[in-house]
């Protein structure tokens, strides 16, 4: 026959494994309460969330002159990034020609011409 330690003992680890369960339980229904109610609220800032993925509203129409209005401030945005911009008043920024091959077509020492985008420059085959 059990003793009433043992049976002290027995309701005592009973009852620590019952309130870790109902715990665990509790934290999780808050936690999905917590995720739908912020699902909501995107919803009705136009962002839907979904198990395929997520889905933006807008009211705008991207029509064809907006795509290629973009398009090109895209390019004229790349093309500006890819300049080297030295600090000091070098024209060679302006130089089409990469420097070997300026080299070589410079490699006799005669002054040379070149017209870009409509301005002529020369340039002397001596190294800046």
């Amino acid at each position: 026959m059990a003793s009433w330690i043992d049976v002290l003992s027995f309701l005592t680890i009973t009852s620590l494994f019952v309130g870790t369960i109902l715990g665990i339980v509790f934290i999780a229904k808050c936690i999905s309460a917590t995720a739908q109610k912020t699902k909501k609220s995107l919803q009705t800032k136009g962002i839907s969330i979904s198990d395929k993925g997520v889905s933006i509203k807008t009211s705008k129409r991207f029509d064809r002159e907006n795509y290629v209005d973009a398009t090109q401030r895209g390019v004229i945005k790349a093309l500006d990034a890819s300049n080297f911009h030295s600090g000091g008043t070098d024209d060679s920024q302006y130089n089409l020609k990469s420097k070997s091959s300026s080299n070589l077509l410079s490699a006799d020492g005669a002054a040379h011409s070149s017209k870009i985008f409509g301005i002529r420059r020369s340039h002397s085959g001596a190294s800046k």
